[in-house]
């Protein structure tokens, strides 16, 4: 169960890195931080699933 658990939290901070990315370039100020904000979720999104399903 803490597998599909994972692997549902790691596609919704996909998502959201994904939109992220997007709102990044709408906004007026502080692009720069948003979306790094959208590369750290994404890295943390690849990062989880490896390392959670990983382990045995």
């Amino acid at each position: 169960m803490g597998r599909v658990i994972a692997a549902v939290f790691s596609i919704l901070l996909l998502l959201v890195s994904m939109y992220l990315f997007g709102f990044a370039f709408q906004v007026s100020s502080g692009q720069a931080f948003i979306f790094m904000g959208g590369l750290l979720l994404m890295s943390l999104s690849f990062f989880l699933p490896i390392h959670v399903f990983g382990k045995r």
